[in-house]
C-alpha cells in the first residue's frame, strides 16, 4: 500500500470517528429528554390511572403511592445528580509549564518528547504508563494523564477515572459521579420491579374480571410491559457495573483488558492477580461509596480519594500506606512496588 493510500485510509477513519462522536453528541442532547419524558409518563399512569382510578382499597392506594414516590424521587434525584455533575478533570499540576509545552510542540523526536514529559512528571504521583512504558500525555488537552485518567473524544476532555461516556446522560461517568450513576441504576431497577409487580397485579384483576373494564386497562398493561423490559435491561446493567465496582475496575479498563491503560487485544483479562487497584470487595466498594454508611444510599458525594492517585492492593491492604507510595515519583514508587511484590512471593 502506498503512502498516499495509507494517508487516505487514515483520513477516512478519522472522519468516520468524528461522525460517530458527532452522532453521540446529538443523541446526548435528545436521550435525556426522552428518559425524563418516559419517567413522567410512567408516573402519570401509575399514580393516576392505576392508584387513583383503578385500585379501590384505600390502604393499598396509600401503600402503593408511598413506596412508589420514595423510589421515584430517589431514582430521579440520583439520575439528575449523575447528569448535572461535571466530570472531574486533571488538576493544574498535571499541566506542563508553558516552556515545557513549547519544547514539546517544537520537537518531533519521540525520545526527546519523552524526556520532556519525564522531567515534567518527575514529582507527580503517576504509576500507569502506556503500552511502550512512556508517560501518558494528551496532545488535545495538553496535560499529563494521572492514573486511570482517559480522554473522552465525545466530551473532548480528559476525565479522572473515566468509566464510560453515556448518551442517556449526555455526560461522562467518572470519579465525580460514579456513585450517583450506580445509585441511579439501582433505584431504577427497584422502581421498575415494584411498578411491574403492581401493574401485573392489576392486569391480572382485569383479565380475571375481578375489575370492570375501564379506560385505564390499556395504560396499565402498557406500563407493565415497559417496566418489565426496563427492569431486565437495568438489572443486567447494574449487575455488570456492580461486579466491576467489586473488582475496582472501570468499564474502560475492562474493555482494554488491563488496568495499565493498554489497548492491546493480546492482553490478559483483568483479574485480581493483574489488577493493582484490587483491595478486596469491601474496600473496593468503600472507594466508591465512602466510609460513612449513612451516605451510601443517597446521591451525596462520599467517594474516597482525589481521583488522581489510588491505593495499590498488590503492595498492601493498608490504604494510607499505599497512598503514600503512590504519591512518590514514578520510578521510586515502581521500584518499591516491585521490591514488595518480590518479598511477598514464596
Amino acid at each position: 500500500m502506498s503512502k498516499e493510500e495509507k494517508d487516505t485510509k487514515i483520513t477516512i477513519n478519522e472522519t468516520e470517528e468524528e461522525d460517530d462522536y458527532s452522532g453521540k453528541r446529538k443523541a446526548g442532547r435528545v436521550l435525556p429528554i426522552f428518559i425524563i419524558g418516559l419517567l413522567a409518563t410512567c408516573y402519570y399512569i401509575f399514580v393516576v390511572e392505576l392508584c387513583i382510578f383503578t385500585v379501590q382499597l384505600l390502604e393499598a392506594k396509600v401503600t402503593f403511592l408511598v413506596i412508589f414516590h420514595l423510589l421515584f424521587l430517589l431514582c430521579v434525584w440520583c439520575y439528575l445528580r449523575t447528569v448535572m455533575t461535571p466530570p472531574a478533570v486533571p488538576p493544574e499540576k498535571f499541566r506542563p509549564s508553558e516552556s515545557d509545552k513549547q519544547l514539546y510542540l517544537s520537537d518531533e523526536r519521540p525520545q526527546v518528547l519523552q524526556e520532556i514529559l519525564i522531567r515534567a512528571a518527575k514529582d507527580l504521583p503517576i504509576y500507569t504508563k502506556d503500552p511502550k512504558g512512556d508517560v501518558r500525555y494528551c496532545t488535545t488537552c495538553h496535560v499529563i494523564k494521572p492514573d486511570r485518567c482517559h480522554h473522552c473524544p465525545v466530551c473532548n476532555v480528559c476525565i479522572l477515572k473515566l468509566d464510560h461516556h453515556c448518551v442517556f446522560l449526555n455526560n461522562c461517568v467518572g470519579f465525580s459521579n460514579y456513585k450517583f450513576f450506580l445509585l441511579a441504576v439501582m433505584y431504577g431497577v427497584l422502581l421498575c420491579i415494584f411498578t411491574s409487580a403492581v401493574s401485573l397485579y392489576c392486569s391480572i384483576l382485569f383479565w380475571t374480571h375481578q375489575l370492570p373494564n375501564s379506560p385505564s386497562k390499556v395504560p396499565i398493561i402498557v406500563l407493565f410491559s415497559l417496566t418489565t423490559i426496563f427492569a431486565i435491561i437495568l438489572f443486567l446493567f447494574l449487575f455488570t457495573h456492580f461486579v466491576l465496582a467489586l473488582l475496582n475496575v472501570t468499564s474502560r479498563e475492562n474493555k482494554d483488558n488491563t488496568v495499565d491503560d493498554t489497548a492491546d487485544d493480546t492482553a490478559d483479562d483483568t483479574t485480581e492477580e493483574n489488577n493493582p487497584y484490587y483491595l478486596g470487595f469491601s474496600k473496593n466498594l468503600r472507594e466508591v461509596f465512602g466510609n460513612e454508611k449513612k451516605y451510601w444510599f443517597l446521591p451525596i458525594f462520599s467517594s474516597l480519594g482525589d481521583g488522581v492517585s489510588f491505593p495499590m492492593g498488590e503492595v498492601t491492604m493498608d490504604i494510607e500506606k499505599n497512598a503514600a507510595i503512590a504519591a512518590k515519583p514514578p520510578s521510586e514508587s515502581h521500584s518499591q512496588l516491585l521490591e514488595v511484590k518480590t518479598t511477598q512471593k514464596p
